[in-house]
Formats: structure tokens, C-alpha cells, sequence
């Protein structure tokens, strides 16, 4: 009962809720009140009702110093607690103002969030709007978000782990437990420099290491001030409190063809396929699917002749739609369908699991395939097909991995953990030569920086209502990678022109970082 009734006190309508209670509670204790001063005199030793009343009164007057007594002890181990006084008691020495909130740190122990000696909702960030997202906020009057929000018990220091030691030290000194520091898989370079290259425009940048999942930068833009949401939270234009990383929602272009590669691969399918210029036709009543030549010679009053007879290494190297929307026809839909559900494309993938609940991304979307034909449109990552930024990396990183999927990690503290086997090994080994070879002589040449034998896919995905979507995704060094990055600048054109340079800049400062020549396992 009392537990309803905190959640209740907790919910929009618990401001109201306390607002009656306190006139109801007021109206009794003016009658009781009432009733004690004017009760007629009696006689010594005789009981009666008035003075029942009297002892009634006295004993829940102290039931009630009792009570309260109580809450200042344990009250703050009891998170919904907690929560409450948070939201209405203003004394300075309410529980929650006894626990000094305990810091974030990223993955070298630099402070990503600290508390305000003497403000309870005092927060500095040091980062700003650069890791705004995924640290959230944690603000009187917007509340806590993101990471604040699920690492808030240990942060706050009433985690249940924790409570039997807060305890004694509430017993025995002046002010309670201060709340544990949450250590990050984050590094606040990276995600300065990330935030710094998308340079305001709307997108996003995922970094990753491939083998354990954790997360080096998360970034979403354009970001907002966590100390100030508000203006943020009204901006519906620009919608700058979205979290585009984990939350928006795109096709993937051409970087979907790295999982049409790894099941033709896996499956043995034919992979020489005829590209002619005039493109191809799944079937009857369906456009022709062409390449992005055909429509460049047309501008230049020109025809476009076709790729010709092509395999599966220089379709993906010169990124052909005709030949991929071939190879998804062949792959037919039972084998489509068991990709999507290896690659987690309909679920939403859980990067932090804490004390306090889950950070998940939101759901990718691809249709139950059951006719062959309607793969060829999102065989090349158009259609029917959305994914996250997260989404993307964790396929690509999956190809870096030997085929291994990992579950994409925000606290140092998690367990690695594998969610699905994408590939084998060997077929991980090949597709890795050819996303080389994507890199060095194709559409992805930009980024092929000496001694880091990178290899990606460049993606275009055309979005309806203005220009299209640009995509980079890529990771380094072939062999055995240490580092995945995954960038989405969303109406930025061609993906070779907008995503590819940021991945480029982000590949170089992680190299002098020391995470892409060094093992995974050694690197800091």
C-alpha cells in the first residue's frame, strides 16, 4: 500500500495528490484539535470518549516523530523514497540532500559528471553539449535522463549493494554515504573530436571497440546544454535533445550491403551477376533498380554502359546496386530473414544494463521477407528498411570481430557479452578483403590513410523530403581490428563527401590515441 502510494506521489499527478492530502490531513487535525481544548470536564478516573481522544491523539503524534524519525535513517536507501524528496521537501537535511552524488568518469578516470559541493541538483559537465546524450541529465525541474537516470542508485548512493554500508555511516558520522563513481567505456577525446568534426550538423558518430563492445564515443548532434534542457527540449525544428546515435531512425544506403556480402559468403551463392547500364528488374511492375552512374552519365547527356559481368569484390568496390539487388533476389527470403534476426535489425540493442534499468536504442525495421523479388529494393539499404547509427556499427564491428556480434557497452563494469554469431570466421577473413579493397581502390579511397589498412563501405540512402543521407562506416587495421567508427550526417549528400572525412579525422586521432595499432586488449 505505502509503495503505491509513493509511486503515485512520484507520478504527474503527485503534486495535486499532495496538495489534497495536506488539506485533508490539516481539516483532522483542526477537529481532533477542536474536540481535546473544549471537551466538557469529567470526573477523575471515569473513561469517556474525550478522553480516549486525548490519548489517541498523543499516541499518533508520536507514532509520527517515530515515522519521520525512520525516514531520516533509512529513507535514503529506498529509491522511490528518494525520488519523493526530491521532488517536495525543501529542509536542508533531507536524505537525499545527505548523499553526495558520485561522479561519471570515462575509461582513463577524467570526470565526464561531478557534483556541486552545497546544490543537490548541482551537476557540472565538462564535456557540455558534447556528451549531453549519453550522460543525460539531472535537473530539478526536467528530471534525470540517460545514463543519470539508470546508474542514479549508485550514483545516489542507495543502491542495494550498497545499502548496508550506507547505512552505518549514517549511524555514525553526521551525513550519509557518498554515492559511488560509474566508471564509462567512454573516452572524452573521442568524443570531443567527434562532436567537434559533425561541426553542428544533424547526426551522429558511433566508435567502438569490435571485440568487447564498449563504446568510445557516442555522439549525437546538434547537442544542447545539460544544465539547461529546456531550451532544447522546446526546439522541434532541430530537435537537439534526440539522441540521433541510438534513437534516429534511417535507411542505411549502401553500408547495408555489408551484410548482403557476409550472407552470400556464408550461403555460397553464385556471385558473378551481368550490371547493365539500364539497370535491373526484380519483376513485373517494379522500377529498375540502377546504379548512381547512370544517373551522373545522364546529367552529362551521356549513356551509361554498365559495370558489365561482375563479382561480389568489385560490386562492393564500386558499390553497384544492379549487382546487389541481383544477389538479394538470390539470396531468397528464408536466408534474408535469418541475416536480419542474426544481425538484431528488428530489436533494439541494450548498451548499458545498471541498477537503475536499461539504456536501449530504439528498433530498426525490416519487413518478414516472403517474396524474393521485394529483397532487390533492400538488398542495397533502401525500402522498407531503417536502422540506427548503434545498429550499424555493430554489424560492421561484427565483420571486424571474426564474425562475432558484441553487445555494445557504455559502462566499464559490464560483462562482455556475444548476442550472435553474424558469420564464420573465414567468411569474416574474406569480407574484411574485400571492405580493404573498398578502401584502397573504391568509393571509400578518401579514408586510406598509410599503415592502417582501414577498410568500410561509403553509403548514400536516399530519404524522402530533401537530400540524401550520407554514411560512413568502417574499421581498422584489417588483420585484426581494434576500433570501428560509424558516422551518419543526415542530408550530407554522398557519404564519400560528408561521413567519409569525419570517420577520417576520428581514425587519425584514435591512432594517436594509441587504439588502432595496439591490441584491443593491451590499449588503454
Amino acid at each position: 500500500m505505502l509503495e503505491r502510494l509513493m509511486n503515485l506521489l512520484n507520478s504527474d499527478v503527485g503534486p495535486d495528490l499532495l496538495r489534497a492530502l495536506k488539506v485533508v490531513f490539516l481539516a483532522v487535525l483542526a477537529v481532533a484539535t477542536f474536540g481535546i481544548l473544549y471537551a466538557p470536564t469529567v470526573k477523575p478516573g471515569k473513561v469517556t470518549s474525550y478522553g480516549l481522544l486525548r490519548v489517541l491523539f498523543a499516541g499518533a503524534l508520536f507514532a509520527v516523530l517515530i515515522y519521520q524519525a525512520t525516514w531520516q535513517i533509512w529513507g535514503y536507501t529506498n529509491p522511490d523514497f528518494v525520488k519523493f524528496m526530491r521532488r517536495y521537501n525543501r529542509r536542508p537535511d533531507a536524505a537525499e540532500k545527505q548523499v553526495m552524488r558520485g561522479p561519471l568518469l570515462d575509461r582513463r578516470g577524467m570526470v565526464l559528471a561531478a557534483p556541486v559541493i552545497g546544490d543537490v541538483w548541482g551537476r557540472r559537465y565538462p564535456l557540455g553539449a558534447a556528451a549531453a546524450h549519453p550522460l543525460g541529465y539531472y535537473h530539478s525541474t526536467y528530471g534525470i535522463t540517460a545514463v543519470e537516470r539508470v546508474c542514479d542508485p549508485t550514483l545516489s548512493g542507495y543502491a542495494i549493494d550498497k545499502r548496508d554500508e550506507a547505512l552505518g555511516k549514517m549511524l555514525f558520522t553526521q551525513r550519509a554515504a557518498e554515492g559511488e563513481a560509474v566508471t564509462l567505456t567512454l573516452d572524452q577525446r573521442l568524443q570531443q573530436k567527434a562532436y567537434e568534426l559533425l561541426a553542428g550538423r544533424k547526426g551522429a558518430v558511433v566508435v567502438m571497440r569490435p571485440r568487447s563492445g564498449a563504446l568510445l564515443a557516442l555522439v549525437s548532434s546538434p547537442g544542447f546544454d545539460p544544465l539547461n534542457p529546456a531550451e532544447a527540449i522546446r526546439d522541434e525544428k532541430n530537435t537537439p535533445a534526440f539522441n540521433r546515435a541510438v534513437q534516429g531512425r534511417y535507411p542505411p544506403g549502401s553500408t547495408f550491403k555489408i551484410l548482403m556480402a557476409a550472407l552470400a559468403i556464408e550461403k555460397g551463392l553464385p556471385q558473378v551477376y551481368a550490371c547493365p547500364g539500364q539497370g535491373y528488374v526484380a519483376g513485373s511492375g517494379t522500377p529498375p533498380i540502377r546504379d548512381s552512374e547512370y544517373y551522373a552519365y545522364q546529367r552529362r547527356g551521356a549513356v551509361w554502359p554498365g559495370w558489365g559481368r561482375i563479382g561480389l569484390k568489385d560490386a562492393t568496390v564500386h558499390s553497384s546496386n544492379v549487382y546487389f539487388a541481383q544477389l538479394g533476389v538470390a539470396s531468397g527470403p528464408k536466408a534474408f530473414n535469418d541475416m536480419m534476426a542474426k544481425a538484431h535489425i528488428r530489436e533494439p540493442l541494450t548498451y548499458l544494463r545498471a541498477s537503475g534499468g536499461e539504456l536501449k536504442s530504439a528498433r530498426g525495421h525490416v519487413p518478414e521477407v516472403t517474396k524474393a523479388r521485394t529483397i532487390a529494393l533492400l538488398a542495397i539499404g533502401q525500402g522498407e528498411l531503417l536502422t540506427t547509427p548503434l545498429h550499424v556499427a555493430c554489424f560492421t564491428a561484427a565483420v571486424a570481430a571474426d564474425g562475432r556480434m558484441m553487445r555494445p557497452r557504455l559502462c566499464q563494469a559490464e560483462p562482455i557479452e556475444e548476442m550472435s554469431r553474424l558469420c564464420s570466421v573465414k567468411t569474416a577473413e574474406q569480407l574484411r578483403a574485400i571492405l580493404r579493397e573498398a578502401v584502397s581502390r573504391g568509393t571509400g579511397k578518401g579514408v586510406d590513410l598509410p599503415g592502417l589498412n582501414v577498410c568500410g563501405k561509403t553509403g548514400t540512402a536516399q530519404a524522402p523530403g530533401g537530400e540524401d543521407h550520407a554514411w560512413f562506416t568502417c574499421f581498422a587495421p584489417q588483420r585484426k581490428p581494434n576500433i570501428v567508427v560509424t558516422v551518419l550526417i543526415e542530408r550530407g549528400g554522398f557519404g564519400a563527401k560528408a561521413a567519409l572525412p569525419v570517420a577520417r579525422a576520428l581514425l587519425q586521432e584514435a591512432d594517436r590515441l594509441g587504439y588502432v595499432r595496439i591490441g584491443e586488449e593491451a590499449a588503454p
